[in-house]
């Protein structure tokens, strides 16, 4: 689960260092989920409170924070072309060394290949986005977030306000992508453009606003060097983690 930190944030050309930092506060929670990940799935013992709603919870707030973050990025961004391939490249690299791994471990379309795929979206649409006003693109960005929410689960909406989708629309693997959810489709990571399309939009209609003054002053330190180096520390702390817990996994 990764933001890109390439991207020259400015304002009156100086980056938004509270960006980094709360980047910096989601990647900390990343690790630490990953690792209760591990020891839960690799190791062999059971965290009862994983799975649970709130570890659920959990991990929506640290992949919703990321797709925000990059959102807002992304209209400062003077270099989308070359962002989407170093993403690209570093989607497909995990899916090798994943699939190299096991198929417990295989990441086929996890938080960085969804958001390769919200570039491209992005820059195929960027022109008609810039043209909707901030305000009513965040509400509707909001709204098609909550009504595609549950698209994996084979409906729109929610409780009474929900309308089930064909079953014959689960039946194809790489519409898996979209959050049409085979049988046959396994990654340990899945965050399909169905919904987390809209949390990425949501960005891009939020960087439009005027930040607080208070949210400008902000600025941990260590919180904003782990923010500023997230992608790296994103590719390479599950293979640290792993060979400091090879001595337990069975």
């Amino acid at each position: 689960m990764s933001a890109i930190t390439l991207e020259r944030v400015q304002e009156k050309k100086q980056r938004y260092l509270f960006l980094d930092t709360l980047r910096g506060l989601a990647i900390i929670n990343m690790v630490l989920y990953h690792f209760c990940w591990n020891v839960d799935n690799l190791v062999g013992v059971k965290l009862n409170w994983y799975h649970t709603n709130l570890a659920e919870f959990w991990q929506f707030l640290i992949c919703g924070t990321f797709l925000i973050l990059t959102g807002i990025c992304i209209r400062f961004s003077s270099h989308i072309l070359k962002h989407t391939l170093v993403l690209a490249i570093c989607a497909a690299l995990i899916t090798c060394v994943t699939w190299v791994m096991g198929k417990q471990t295989l990441i086929v379309f996890g938080i960085l290949h969804c958001m390769t795929l919200c570039f491209l979206i992005f820059i195929l649409l960027h022109k008609m986005l810039d043209k909707i006003p901030n305000k009513i693109g965040l509400y509707i960005c909001i709204i098609l977030f909550l009504a595609t929410y549950n698209i994996p689960h084979q409906y729109l909406g929610f409780g009474k306000f929900s309308v089930h989708l064909p079953h014959e629309w689960y039946t194809s693997y790489w519409l898996s992508l979209l959050g049409l959810l085979s049988p046959d489709f396994r990654s340990a990571d899945y965050f399909p453009i169905f919904p987390y399309l809209f949390l990425f939009l949501a960005g891009y209609f939020l960087s439009k606003f005027e930040f607080p003054q208070f949210m400008k002053n902000i600025n941990i330190k260590p919180l904003t060097f782990i923010g500023q180096h997230s992608l790296i520390i994103y590719l390479v702390h599950q293979p640290i983690l792993y060979i400091f817990m090879l001595p337990f996994i069975a």
